[in-house]
């Protein structure tokens, strides 16, 4: 007689240590004890006839064959969750888990909203919403989907776009009277900007476009964060000029809180559904990205 298969519910465990890179971090994700997820990982290891962590105190490596493995039992779990999604296509719901990924600000003021709406629609859709402004490796971190801003997208994914959008210069009308209003891209080299270090972004410098031309502005600035909310809270607070997403100063624009400034220029941050080739014909995806597509198109687009 054979091995015996390994259990659906030790692939999820292995997969979620990846995602979490801690035996503890995973237990406390799972709702169980550490020494359980230890038992279904040497449970896994023992069925598989392989290795498949490194540890030690500190460190958590996947071996060789681990790196194999988290490949196709990324594929298993797709497989059966697209299994019972069609077993439920009849009913018009969808089925199993998503693992949505996305960055801070955009998921905060705008994503978690439409993840509310989305699991009022499919309740028995099980969502994992990771918020991160680094980049991410989708196939290799177990995630779905991921909902980004801007339009540098890894060419090995594929992506739909869900909604325009625009990143623009504003400050508050009391930055302005003190500092005055920039009325030349050049002009800006004289203003305190405040810059957003985001993913590969290189600091100090802003790509903007007019009339399909780009040009790099080379920007001072004694403030800058990683956190676009942060930034937002200086520009509100007269600290300078800032280059942000189009609905997220919409409504500061127009309560005269922010000013655009130069508004013939701009920079494209439009909003994708970005996936794996591996889950490209899923059901379950395709209902999620249509809902998504028609969520964003209601957001305020600009004027």
């Amino acid at each position: 007689m054979g091995k015996e298969w390994p259990l659906i519910e030790d692939l999820q465990v292995f997969l979620t240590i990846i995602y979490k890179k801690s035996f503890s971090k995973t237990a406390q994700e799972m709702g169980v004890s550490p020494a359980y997820i230890s038992k279904r990982i040497k449970i896994l290891e023992n069925r598989l006839g392989v290795k498949l962590f490194h540890r030690d105190t500190r460190h958590l490596i996947l071996t060789e064959e681990g790196i194999n493995i988290a490949k196709k039992a990324t594929l298993v779990l797709d497989g059966m969750d697209n299994l019972l999604t069609e077993a439920n296509i009849q009913k018009k719901e969808i089925f199993g888990s998503i693992n949505i990924c996305t960055s801070f600000g955009f998921g905060i003021n705008h994503v978690s909203e439409a993840i509310s709406h989305l699991s009022k629609i499919y309740p028995q859709l099980h969502i994992k919403l990771y918020l991160t402004d680094q980049e991410v490796d989708l196939a290799s971190n177990g995630f779905h989907l991921e909902i980004k801003v801007g339009d540098a997208i890894n060419e090995k994914n594929i992506v739909r776009k869900l909604a325009t959008n625009y990143r623009v210069l504003c400050a508050s009308p009391h930055y302005l009277e003190k500092n005055g209003t920039p009325k030349r891209l050049e002009e800006l080299e004289h203003h305190n900007c405040l810059f957003i270090q985001e993913k590969n972004s290189s600091f100090g410098l802003w790509t903007l476009e007019k009339k399909g031309i780009e040009y790099p502005v080379r920007i001072r600035s004694h403030l800058s964060t990683n956190c676009g909310s942060v930034a937002m809270q200086w520009s509100l607070n007269a600290h300078g000029i800032m280059l942000r997403s189009w609905w997220d100063v919409y409504p500061h624009i127009k309560d005269g809180t922010l000013i655009n400034i130069l508004p013939d220029y701009k920079q494209s941050a439009n909003i994708w559904a970005v996936y794996p080739t591996r889950i490209s014909d899923s059901e379950k995806m395709h209902k999620c990205i249509d809902f998504l597509s028609k969520y964003f198109s209601k957001l305020p687009h600009q004027i």
